[in-house]
């Protein structure tokens, strides 16, 4: 078979398949370019999720006629100049392929006007070819519209998702913008309808905030560290404040938002220890490092860095993270240079008591008549409880031997059982004062469409308007707990992969028993320990949780007894 050269076309859609994925791969690229020409505000407008317009408005140095045109070129870039400046990247973009790319599978017009002329330039590109240009009257800056994305390659257009989907990736990335580019203002708006308006904040805590709403800020501890050729700042979350996936991560190299293993297992062992199974911490992470150490360039959407000293970024990471824990008192310290010989506790404050564990979850009423004991659960006369193991195991003896019991899955087992038992409508419990409550947009959408199954399930909430609702009442059963932190749990299993196509009722009740459990780390007193360890004995299915994790470890009285040779 002869080797040929590609047509202009062919490679520019090649390109686009590397670089535009989705309508926010076009947001993203767009909005890059608007803050390396300095833009101030920024402002994205899309209509059917992307599919049939995005477009990006900015108040940059825009462009002169001549740069206007080169700009829909292959590898045409104001940001590099020589190979050499590949090594010490300082922009968002710089391969020179994105706007070409894009303008090659869709209907692209593109209107600027260079600070300090007296007029602007309008092309019109389709399908990567320029249709028309002229001079037009147009503030300083750059507007970009790209219509019907995607219009000339179907295969492409059939795997977009739903609108409120494709919506959603959008936003977030726009969420994320604003936490970056602290002096820059951010308004999104969809179906000309405003999703998100995030004036200029100054400050990251404020820009936080403003995503993930301000009572999470309340619960963030701030990281700091400078090194000599890097500095790591940002803030994460008390353990008091966990999420069930990793959406409220991010991470930034440099001002560039990235997807890093690296530090995201330094954030995952250090939270390993403060966390039970499954919960992850808020964290907004950014780090400031010379721009010859790192490569940019590894990932055609540039979502991905290489380290030039991985060892070194991943140990200064682990450094500042673990010195903001430790400054803010909320982990444990054996990892933290103890003095040599002292034994490990858990740090002051580290999981506060609150009130006795039977008034504040209900454990000494008697259980429903459906949660009766079975044959693989010993009887409750023939359990007792011992004590506890670091706060987080419940020892007890029974005729069989040793058992070693997770206190947070069982009580979750518990509650989740007790729940199961109310037929119908959960009972309500309605709040003094109605919460307000923060959503992304994705998280939102899932729970706009199942308000009446929550209201069914105890919970009642409503819209309170840009991506917030008022919880008024939760289930009578769960009316002392944080009703925050249970809704968001619900939430999280709308989001889950199948959640919102099929959403039994037992899945959302696990998910409301697991948030009110008593937590890994929580001291109980003795009576409180013999509660839970005669409810879990009454339960249906007392050896493991709702999500099916383990409940209980046996040692066998005769294994012991062979241990110790008796």
């Amino acid at each position: 078979m002869p080797i040929i050269v590609l047509d202009e076309s062919v490679a520019n859609k090649i390109a686009a398949g590397e670089v535009v994925e989705r309508p926010a791969s076009v947001v993203k690229e767009l909005v890059e370019n608007a803050l390396d020409a300095g833009a101030r505000q920024v402002t994205i407008e899309l209509e059917e999720g992307g599919r049939k317009l995005v477009q990006v408005t900015d108040d940059g140095t825009g462009m002169s006629r001549e740069d206007a045109v080169l700009s829909l070129q292959r590898h045409a870039t104001s940001k590099i100049a020589r190979a050499e400046d590949l090594f010490a990247i300082r922009t968002l973009g710089f391969r020179g392929e994105a706007l070409p790319s894009i303008a090659s599978v869709s209907l692209l017009t593109l209107t600027t006007r260079l600070r300090g002329e007296p007029g602007g330039t309008r092309l019109l590109v389709e399908a990567g070819v320029i249709k028309d240009l002229q001079e037009v009257g147009a503030p300083e800056g750059t507007q970009v519209g790209v219509a019907r994305l995607f219009f000339n390659t179907p295969a492409r257009l059939k795997f977009l998702r739903s609108e409120n989907t494709e919506l959603a990736y959008c936003a977030d990335l726009v969420s994320r913008f604003s936490l970056s580019h602290l002096g820059v203002s951010f308004r999104l708006t969809h179906n000309a309808r405003e999703v998100l308006n995030r004036p200029a904040p100054g400050n990251l805590l404020s820009a936080i905030a403003a995503a993930y709403g301000r009572e999470a800020a309340r619960h963030l501890v701030p990281v700091s560290l400078t090194l000599p050729t890097l500095a790591i700042t940002g803030f994460l979350s008390t353990p008091d404040l966990t999420r069930a996936n990793r959406t409220e991560q991010s991470f930034f190299v440099n001002g560039r938002w990235v997807k890093s293993r690296l530090i995201g297992h330094a954030l995952d062992s250090l939270y390993r220890e403060l966390l039970p199974p499954g919960r992850h911490p808020v964290a907004v992470l950014m780090v400031e490092i010379e721009p010859h150490l790192v490569d940019v360039n590894v990932h055609p959407t540039k979502a991905e860095v290489r380290f030039d000293r991985e060892g070194e970024v991943h140990a200064a990471t682990s450094r500042a993270l673990h010195e903001a824990v430790a400054s803010a008192n909320m982990g444990p310290r054996a990892h933290l240079s103890p003095p040599a010989g002292r034994a490990f506790a858990p740090a002051p404050g580290r999981w506060p008591a609150g009130p006795p564990l039977q008034q504040e979850l209900g454990l000494a009423t008697p259980p429903p008549a459906a949660a009766t004991p079975t044959a693989q659960a010993p009887a409750s006369s023939d359990l007792r409880a011992l004590g506890q193991l670091h706060h987080t195991f419940i020892v007890a003896e029974s005729a069989d031997g040793l058992l070693i019991i997770d206190q947070h899955r069982a009580h979750e087992r518990v509650l989740y059982e007790r729940l199961c038992a109310q037929q119908g409508e959960l009972e309500l419990q309605r709040l003094v004062m109605p919460l307000t409550v923060h959503f992304s947009h994705a998280e939102a959408d899932a729970l706009e469409q199942h308000l009446e199954e929550f209201r069914r399930l105890g919970v009642e909430v409503e819209p309170f308007g840009a991506g917030s609702y008022l919880v008024r009442a939760v289930p009578a059963l769960l009316a002392r707990q944080d009703p925050e932190n249970l809704l968001r749990e619900m939430v999280t299993s709308l989001l889950a992969p199948g959640g919102q196509a099929a959403l039994p009722r037992e899945r959302l009740l696990a998910g409301m028993a697991c948030q009110a459990a008593v937590k890994a780390g929580q001291p109980l007193a003795p009576h409180e320990l013999a509660e839970l360890t005669t409810e879990l004995a009454r339960c249906r299915l007392s050896y493991t949780c709702p999500h099916g994790h383990p409940v209980v470890m046996t040692i066998a009285g005769w294994e012991l007894a062979r241990k110790f040779n008796r």
